[in-house]
């Protein structure tokens, strides 16, 4: 009886953990990712964004004009890019833009 408390429980979590994740990517336009390529920049592992006037430059020196990007939704920047770096979308918060 035990053991099936233990794997309720678990499926319970997992299931939400799983909701959380696909509610994360739920606002992203299908023209953008597909819920595959888009993520939040991480501020904490080095992936900045300066605002310049030709619109943000990121880290890794890539300038995404300000005619492209969209306006997020959670107040945050993210990138959706291919697995060679093409740039898909590009988020910012609102003020950034």
């Amino acid at each position: 009886m035990a053991r099936q408390k233990i794997l309720a429980i678990v499926s319970t979590v997992t299931f939400f953990l799983s909701a959380s994740l696909a509610m994360a990517h739920s606002w992203y336009p299908a023209e953008c990712c597909s819920d595959r390529d888009c993520r939040e920049l991480a501020e904490d592992k080095g992936e900045t964004v300066d605002e310049t006037p030709d619109g943000w430059q990121l880290w890794d020196g890539r300038v995404i004009e300000r005619g492209i990007a969209k306006l997020s939704p959670d107040k945050k920047f993210h990138l959706c890019e291919t697995e060679s770096k093409t740039i898909l979308c590009f988020f910012v918060p609102p003020g950034a833009s």
